[in-house]
């Protein structure tokens, strides 16, 4: 039986033990506002942190282009009851490759949960299930210990270092490239 890959027809809602991942709506600006008005949070992103809401319509707008380009689909993570604590993607699908990138974002005073690794093992499930991924990269600039530990518990192997890839507030960073590979996925690390 051959399924079909994921159309855009319609924003996937997903759900997990604990969390919703569901489209970010004009409803959670003020809560993107905090979220990405929190340095802790905005440390290791190619960003500085927000300040009005008028930047937060824009990471709106931005989240929601990938869907609207049909390259991409970014979700908001909120617990059961509702409450926003971040979001996560699968990015820059390139369709003729079959690989995705990965990227997750978590309240601070969320750390520590493991809500990140939890949305990230359901979105790799619809990358691997709906998109018909055969790869999913991540970019994580080096420091990142936190994420760096994430990914490795997904089963991401560090492939490879771009050096000064990233500029932020004047500075050059080094950023790790981390894969996984649909044979080699587990999902239960």
């Amino acid at each position: 039986m051959n399924q079909r890959v994921f159309d855009f027809s319609s924003f996937p809602s997903l759900a997990t033990e604990r969390l919703m991942l569901r489209e970010i709506t004009p409803e959670d600006v003020t809560a993107l506002l905090m979220h990405f008005g929190n340095p802790e949070v905005v440390k290791f992103i190619a960003m500085q942190p927000i300040k009005t809401i008028a930047q937060a319509n824009e990471w709106l707008k931005w989240m929601g282009g990938f869907f609207a380009a049909k390259d991409g689909l970014r979700w908001g993570i909120t617990l059961q009851d509702g409450t926003f604590v971040g979001s996560t993607g699968l990015h820059l699908w390139n369709r003729e490759a079959h690989y995705a990138q990965i990227g997750c974002d978590i309240a601070h005073k969320f750390w520590g949960n493991g809500y990140g690794q939890e949305a990230m093992r359901e979105i790799i499930d619809f990358g691997w299930n709906q998109m018909k991924l055969n790869r999913i990269e991540a970019e994580i600039v080096m420091g990142n210990q936190a994420s760096i530990h994430v990914m490795k518990k997904l089963g991401f192997q560090q492939e490879g270092v771009l050096r000064q890839r990233l500029l932020k507030g004047g500075k050059f960073y080094d950023v790790l490239i981390f894969s996984v590979l649909r044979q080699e996925y587990r999902g239960d690390s």
